[in-house]
């Protein structure tokens, strides 16, 4: 009898806990702070912060300051989770970090004309994060599209040089 009662104690307390499990929520971060590669920005928090995690390695570099100021290092193109906690464990603040890719020279290649075999096998363009224009304009008139402060962006057309 005794062993029937403290099977039944232990099948209750084993279907309570499933009953009582709830499925994991998801972690929102607070904002999102965006980055060029190699870029580096510094923040401040109102409450002092002793420990950084990232939700992944490589993509950026938090170099805490002081107790409350820290500067973000992005290293590569990607995005990681970033959680900032207090001195007593709880959670202070969390951002996504954005990595994105640096500027520089894109290089489009399979337009070279048959006819003129001195030309260069690729057309090269200069991108940065307000748009792209020839890195070498030669022959061609060139666009360029460049972004204004209203959140749209205009094509201009270089002349030739």
């Amino acid at each position: 009898m005794r062993y029937l009662l403290v099977c039944c104690a232990v099948s209750a307390a084993i279907v309570a806990g499933f009953a009582n499990a709830q499925a994991p929520r998801e972690l929102v971060a607070a904002d999102t702070i965006e980055l060029r590669a190699e870029q580096t920005r510094t923040f401040a928090f109102d409450e002092p912060v002793t420990k950084f995690t990232l939700s992944s390695e490589g993509v950026a570099q938090v170099i805490p300051e002081t107790d409350r100021t820290f500067t973000v290092r992005a290293l590569t193109p990607g995005r990681v989770l970033m959680t900032a906690y207090a001195p007593d464990g709880h959670v202070v603040h969390r951002s996504n970090i954005v990595v994105g890719q640096t500027e520089g020279l894109v290089k489009i290649y399979g337009l070279k004309d048959a006819k003129d075999s001195e030309a260069k096998d690729f057309l090269g363009f200069y991108c940065s994060n307000t748009g792209c224009g020839r890195a070498d304009p030669d022959k061609i008139p060139v666009s360029q599209t460049r972004q204004r402060s209203g959140g749209n962006s205009e094509a201009t057309k270089d002349e030739q040089r």
